[in-house]
């Protein structure tokens, strides 16, 4: 099954802190386990003095005058071998130490049994009326949990009741908590295991789903994400379904704009270059590429690598630097054609610039022939304009007078300004014409 290889951190994000809380739990009850133990069977010992230490004193009163010494110490061994908190060890204490009666000890054995006045619990017991500790037995040898509580006979006779409870006992009884515990930790990797394969089922599962389509999405496999049944990932469905119909309109109008960009480019006459900040071009017209003759791709390549035009470059070079528009002409020497340059610096923050080209030879040569013509045209205008004034100045000294001399004259000046009528009527059918040909361009 899946779930048990070696998956992902996010399919066993939810079972680490289970099993995390579950091994934690267990390893902090493991280590405050023995004080907790010890804790309970001192407690456990004190509330059972508190019932027996009245049947001891009871019991003592009563076989005090007895002829049998020992009456008393059979009584203790048949109260411990009873069933009376069965593993407990009863000891009885004169108030001056003397051991008198002990269930885990025969008469001999109590005989030879050292003072008790300096035992913890008794010597506590006697100072406060109850007294607890935790050691070894001077006389067992074993690892006991003692509790000892004070008692008054009838008669008056103050003594210490003790029960001991081996440690053994509490060994194993923490060995089956810890069995207990391994169990419920197991319990719980279990069922960790069995909600996190739930959680990979129902979570996880159309989670990936919903990637999957989101990565078909992005990369343009798929136009839509599958809407999937949780309603959380439905909603994150919904969101990036509208996310993409946002992103599909704005990509349709940056299209648009681009494709509106190149026809004005393409349909333009003057040829445009754009530079990026970095003095190499981002595109060029089909108008610049016929200007300049380029052939191939002009992107990515600086102005110098396309044309071995100085102009051009320090017009570049320019604008990039200094941010202002400038202009400039070049002149193309096999085709003997002019060009008129114009940049500005790119808008919008974008460092860059945009260069402008104008084939001016067309423009030009109108423009010599048109010079050319006024120098004609003045030079025409001139030679009946000085014979008409040399006419008229003739006639104004004194030619008048000779009728003949004034008759000739003033047919030279009739001519004269025929000429310059029909130089007139030339000029304005070639205005005329002119006007006709610009109106049809």
């Amino acid at each position: 099954m899946r779930l048990f290889r070696l998956p992902p951190k996010l399919r066993l994000a939810p079972l680490w802190p289970a099993l995390a809380a579950v091994l934690t739990a267990t390893a902090l009850l493991w280590a405050v386990q023995p004080k907790l133990l010890q804790k309970s069977a001192e407690v456990q010992l004190l509330d059972t003095l508190r019932t027996l230490t009245p049947v001891v004193a009871q019991a003592r009163l009563q076989r005090a005058g007895s002829a049998d010494p020992l009456a008393l110490q059979r009584w203790v061994e048949s109260l411990s071998s009873q069933g009376v908190e069965t593993g407990l060890r009863i000891t009885l204490v004169e108030s001056d130490g003397r051991v008198i009666a002990d269930s885990s000890r025969s008469a001999a054995q109590i005989a030879a049994m050292e003072n008790h006045a300096e035992r913890e619990e008794i010597r506590t017991a006697f100072a406060t009326g109850e007294g607890v500790a935790v050691r070894r037995s001077a006389t067992t040898g074993r690892l006991y949990v003692y509790a000892a509580r004070t008692a008054t006979d009838p008669q008056g006779r103050l003594f210490a009741v003790r029960l001991a409870e081996p440690v053994a006992h509490l060994e194993t009884l923490r060995g089956q908590i810890a069995g207990a515990m391994l169990l419920a930790a197991l319990a719980g990797g279990l069922i960790s295991l069995v909600i996190s394969w739930w959680i990979d089922r129902n979570v996880f599962r159309p989670f990936r789903h919903l990637v999957a389509g989101a990565s078909a999405l992005a990369d343009g496999r798929e136009r839509r994400v599958e809407i999937p049944e949780e309603e959380e990932l439905a909603a994150l469905a919904l969101a990036l379904n509208r996310l993409a119909e946002t992103a599909e309109a704005q990509f349709d109008a940056v299209r648009a704009e681009r494709d509106q960009l190149k026809a004005i480019l393409a349909s333009m006459s003057e040829g445009v270059l754009v530079v990026g900040g970095n003095g190499r071009a981002l595109l060029a017209n089909p108008a610049f590429s016929s200007l300049f003759d380029l052939q191939g791709e002009v992107t990515g390549q600086t102005v110098l690598e396309l044309l071995r035009q100085p102009e051009l470059v320090r017009l570049v070079e320019d604008t990039l630097r200094l941010g202002r528009p400038q202009s400039g002409q070049v002149e193309l020497a096999p085709e003997r054609r002019t060009l008129l340059l114009a940049s500005a610096a790119l808008a919008g923050g974008e460092r860059g610039a945009v260069v402008v080209a104008r084939d001016m030879t067309e423009m030009t040569r109108v423009a010599d022939m048109r010079r050319d013509f006024v120098g004609n045209v003045s030079h025409e205008l001139k030679t009946p304009l000085a014979a008409i004034r040399g006419f008229a100045e003739t006639l104004r000294d004194g030619a008048l007078d000779e009728p003949a001399v004034a008759q000739r004259f003033t047919e030279r000046i009739l001519d004269q300004c025929r000429r310059l009528q029909a130089l007139l009527d030339d000029l304005l059918t070639l205005s005329r014409l002119e006007t006709v040909a610009l109106r049809e361009r």
